[in-house]
Order: C-alpha cells, then sequence, then structure tokens
C-alpha cells in the first residue's frame, strides 16, 4: 500500500504490516538463520518440517512466509522470490489455498490434527508445495502432538511443515527430533535504529535518533515492538515537526528516561529511601506504568553490575558519553553484592506489581527495600560473628533507619543491648575449665540424646593455647567405638563443641580397639558323614550351616522292633551335624 494513498481509499494498515518483509534481504538480525535456509534452497535439500523458535516478534512467522514464497515461485525453488508471479501474489495477499497458517494455540486438539492430515492427504491445487504454517505451536496438546508424530515424520510428497514458537521448551522431544530446528535470536538495538530510521524515512517523517535509539533499546530485541513503538511516534512527529524530540516522546509514552532512572540509582545506592519514594509518587501522578518504571531502574543497576564483573569499558552495557562515565563512576563506588541484592529486590517488586492490585504500595515498598538492600549484615554473617564471640545481638527488634546514614560508618564498635557498645570477644577457655567445657557441651546435646551419650564416654584433654582439644574414647564397648568413627558424628560434635567454647578449635579424636567380646567365633568345619553326601548327590545340594556341638541332634537309642529296626532319626543324620541344602 502506497504510504501518501488517501485514508479513503483503502483500510489503514499499521506500520507493523506495510512493512513486513517480502523477502530475506528485508529481514533484520538473523543472517545465520537466513542463511541457513538459503544454502538448502540453493542445493534443492528442503527439509520437510521446520522447528522455528524464539522470542515474540523476531520474525518468525513472516520467515515462513517467505519460505514459501520460495519454494512455490515460478522461478524456485529459489533463495530469492521474484515477488510479481501469480504464487508469489497469492501467497502475499493470503489467497493461496495451498500455504495454510493455523493458529496452534486454539487448533491444539487431535480431531483439528486429524483434519490437517486429511487436508494434507490430497495434491496441491495450484502450486508445487503445500505449506502448513503452525504457529504457537507449543500451545498444542499432548494428544495432538502424539496423533502429528507420523504425519510430521513421513508426510505426503510436496507437504512442508512450519512450526512456529516462543516456548520451545514446551515442545516434546519427539517433535523437535523430527524437524529442522531454527533460533532465532533478538535483533539487536543498531539493527533496529536502522531498520526504524527506514521506516520513518518512507513515511516522510523526520524523527530524531536519540528518539529511535532509545525505542531500539526499550523492546528488547523485538522488531514488531519496535514498529508498535514507532506507530505511536509518527503522528505526533509529523504534527510537532522540529519541535518533536526525546522529551516529547518520553511524555507521550509515560517513559521515566535514563538521566532520571540513573538518578534515583544514584539516590538508592545512597540508601536514600526518602528519594526513592518520592521518585515513585511523581512517576505515579505523571501515569507512568510502575513495572516498566522499575524495569528501567533494574536495567541500570544491571548495567552497573555488568561493569564490576566485566570491567569499565564492557561492551555487554550499550552506553556511551558522559552518561556512560557516570556509571562507571558509581561502579566503582559500590560493590557486587549491594548490586546483587538491589536487583534481587526490583525483581522480585515486579513480580508483585503484575499480581497486585495496590500497585502504589508495591512500587514505594520496592524502593524502600532496594534502598536498604545490602546494608543490614546477612544471617551467615551474625551467625560467624556470634560464634566468634561477637556481640549479642539488640534485646528487641531493630528500628530501622532510611536514608543515606543509614549504613554503620566503617570502624565503627558493633552496638549491643540500649545502644551501648557490645562485649568484647570471649577470651579462650583455660586448661582448668575442661570439665565446664564438656557440661556446656552436654547442655547443647540435651536434644540429642545419642550424641550425648556417647560424649559422656569420652574424656576432653586441652584446649591449649592453639586452640586443639583432644577428646579420648574411654569404653572399649563396640557401639560407642563404631559411632564415634563415623565422620559425619564427629562433625557434629566438633560443631557443638564449637558452640559451646564460642571459638574455633580443632578436635582430634583419639579411639581405642573395639572389644571383641560377644562376638561370636566362627564354627569349626565338619566334613558331611556318607549319607550326608549321597542326599547331596541326589538333589545336587551343598552344606550351608553346621549346628553347634551343644545343638547337634543326637541319635536316640533303638527301641526293639519285631526286625530289630533302628529309631526315628532321619536318614541324612549321620552324627556328623550336618544337613543337606
Amino acid at each position: 500500500m502506497d504510504a501518501s494513498a488517501s485514508p479513503n481509499d483503502a483500510p489503514y494498515q499499521v506500520v507493523a504490516r506495510r512493512f513486513r518483509p517480502t523477502s530475506f534481504q528485508q529481514m533484520v538480525g538473523q543472517e545465520e538463520v537466513l542463511q541457513s535456509l538459503r544454502v538448502a534452497l540453493q542445493q534443492g535439500r528442503v527439509p520437510h518440517a521446520f522447528l522455528f523458535s524464539g522470542s515474540r516478534g523476531v520474525g518468525k512467522t513472516t520467515s515462513a512466509r517467505i519460505l514459501a514464497r520460495c519454494l512455490n515461485c515460478d522461478k524456485g525453488p529459489t533463495p530469492e522470490p521474484c515477488g510479481t508471479c501469480a504464487q508469489c501474489t497469492s501467497i502475499l495477499d493470503g489467497s493461496n489455498p495451498d500455504v495454510l497458517e493455523i493458529d496452534a494455540a486454539s487448533n491444539n486438539s487431535v480431531d483439528d490434527i486429524r483434519r490437517l492430515r486429511e487436508t494434507t492427504a490430497f495434491a496441491t491445487m495450484q502450486s508445487r508445495y503445500r505449506v502448513v504454517i503452525l504457529d504457537e505451536a507449543h500451545m498444542m496438546s499432548k494428544g495432538a502432538f502424539n496423533a502429528f508424530l507420523k504425519t510430521l515424520e513421513e508426510p505426503p510428497p510436496g507437504v512442508v511443515f512450519v512450526l512456529a514458537t516462543t516456548e520451545l521448551h514446551k515442545v516434546p522431544e519427539t517433535i523437535r527430533s523430527r524437524c529442522q530446528v531454527l533460533l532465532f535470536k533478538r535483533v539487536g538495538e543498531d539493527d533496529l535504529k536502522r531498520r526504524l530510521g527506514a521506516i520513518a524515512a518512507a513515511e516522510k517523517v523526520a524523527v530524531p535518533d536519540d528518539v529511535l535509539a532509545e525505542i531500539a533499546m526499550s523492546v528488547r530485541g523485538g522488531v514488531r515492538d519496535a514498529e508498535t513503538a514507532l506507530e505511536r511516534v509518527l503522528p505526533l512527529a509529523r504534527e510537532l515537526g522540529a519541535k518533536f524530540d526525546l522529551a516529547a516522546y518520553r511524555a507521550l509514552v509515560a517513559r521515566v528516561g535514563l538521566d532520571a532512572v540513573v538518578e534515583v540509582v544514584e539516590r538508592l545506592l545512597a540508601g536514600d529511601a526518602k528519594a526513592g519514594v518520592h521518585f515513585a509518587r511523581t512517576l505515579q501522578e505523571q501515569g507512568a506504568d510502575e513495572r516498566e518504571a522499575l524495569g528501567e531502574i533494574v536495567e541500570v543497576l544491571r548495567w552497573l553490575l555488568l561493569m564490576r564483573i566485566d570491567g569499565a569499558d564492557s561492551g555487554l552495557v550499550p552506553l556511551a558519553g558522559a552518561l556512560r562515565a557516570r556509571l562507571q563512576a558509581l561502579a566503582a563506588a559500590t560493590d557486587d553484592k549491594r548490586l546483587d541484592a538491589m536487583v534481587h529486590a526490583g525483581l522480585l517488586g515486579r513480580e508483585r506489581l503484575r499480581r497486585l492490585e495496590d500497585r502504589g504500595v508495591v512500587f514505594e515498598v520496592a524502593m524502600v527495600r532496594m534502598a536498604e538492600a545490602g546494608t543490614l549484615p546477612a544471617l551467615g554473617d551474625l551467625i560467624a560473628e556470634l560464634r566468634a564471640g561477637g556481640g549479642a545481638p539488640p534485646a528487641g527488634p531493630a528500628k530501622p533507619q532510611f536514608g543515606a546514614g543509614a549504613r554503620p560508618a566503617a570502624g565503627a564498635a558493633p552496638v549491643g543491648r540500649a545502644g551501648a557498645p557490645a562485649a568484647p570477644p570471649a577470651a579462650p577457655l583455660p586448661p582448668a575449665a575442661t570439665g565446664d567445657l564438656k557440661a556446656s557441651v552436654l547442655a547443647f546435646l540435651k536434644d540429642k540424646p545419642l550424641l550425648a551419650g556417647t560424649l559422656e564416654q569420652c574424656a576432653f584433654q586441652g584446649p591449649d593455647a592453639d586452640g586443639r582439644l583432644v577428646v579420648t574414647l574411654q569404653t572399649e564397648r563396640r557401639m560407642y567405638h563404631d559411632r564415634l568413627a563415623s565422620s559425619a558424628v564427629q562433625q557434629d560434635l566438633a560443631r557443638a563443641i564449637q558452640d559451646a567454647a564460642g571459638r574455633p578449635l580443632k578436635v582430634d579424636w583419639k579411639l581405642p580397639a573395639p572389644s571383641q567380646q560377644g562376638v561370636a567365633a566362627p564354627p569349626p568345619k565338619v566334613d558331611p558323614g556318607d549319607a550326608t553326601k549321597r542326599v547331596m548327590g541326589a538333589f545336587k545340594g551343598r552344606v550351608v550351616q553346621v549346628n553347634p556341638e551343644d545343638r547337634a541332634p543326637k541319635p536316640k537309642d533303638p527301641e526293639p522292633t519285631g526286625e530289630g529296626g533302628g529309631g526315628d532319626a532321619p536318614p541324612w543324620d549321620d552324627g556328623a551335624g550336618s544337613a543337606p541344602e
């Protein structure tokens, strides 16, 4: 459609549809994928099933339509369709009956796949190939995927399937293994800026470069999102002319802007929660989207973290000039842990903004938490300080103090109850306190009777000036020896000893050899008798146990019978005490 045509000539089409690429040359940011498709078309080795995966608005469906024209062009199959033949024009206007574009999100049942199989079983009406484009393929049901397997693996001649998805992990492996998977990446900001500039020039509208750059940066690699954002700018830019600038664009879209975001991040890094709350209220009065504003703050914090990790000149941060120098100074003045804590607080706030209705309160609380993130000691640090004999925690909950002075000064003494300085670290226990140390450890283990019972059988020697404590087991009972020989038990007891001592100790364990009392001696080896050997030979048996002498069956005295017969002993009881298996 001609951009200069009158509005009454035809229905208005948005920029994303009017400037949709019609050939691979017009695509931006997907060079690797397009090169793979071109080579396959040039060599005539086009697979019967493709799976295009990538985030929204990066060209998956558009590439599938271009591929359909490449396959069915009168000059094809060719990587460069002419765009003028009957096949190309019918595919462009959506009237070609052999190119089916199906929304898999709403046609996701087994019956829908059954109808699709029946459709593809017939020959094409006018084209060389029947191309079936399944958009949002991951929305198909499990039964539909299973019903589709055979057709996808062995389709009728002349049928090409193109599956497009934004969530590749939801597509079963059985489907992926039958397709050639092509991964579409997010488009770079420079490519987006050039494309937006070309569209603005085609529309004969002058849009400042800084506006185009901010649009490209805000859409996170989505071409369709960028074109939709430009659609909103074009009428105002055409109306204002030279007066349209970055400030006018930010006022139009209620965007905060990098300068304001960097300013508030600087205040938050200083612990100034008051500035964060006022910033949140100002944005709400201007009608800005709280989630997007918090996303911009998280993005700046992310850049600072990248500068800390990858260096001040990191290419991962898409900034230059005075703004980059300002971020470099902020990154040098902070630390990784604080930035990490602030990023997590911002991400948590964004998640809550999506689910909760009172967005203003959530936004303000998120700003307060970001200002205080990383200023409080971690739980692990507090435990380590207590174990090392540091000051006791306050008796009641600490009153939160917001503002730039919330963090304690470097080198300040820890504060204990009622604001008094904490007690100095406890002195090492003298050797005379060994009995008290054992009693303290047993008190620590009052809820663990097995460990306490084992430790009661031990004697303590030390600790000495080097913090070495010798623990000797004073019983030969095997149950205590086996329990204390376990490395896990030794670690638990050593931890309890250090907690009771209030300082790190090196614990050496001494275990006597366990007693052999009560351990049964192996039974003596006894050869089976002749009768037992005969039974073993008949039943393919073997000796599995020899009864001890006191349990060996005794032969009974023979009772007189008319035949002088013997007693009731079994035929294999030959006095050897063996039993066949």
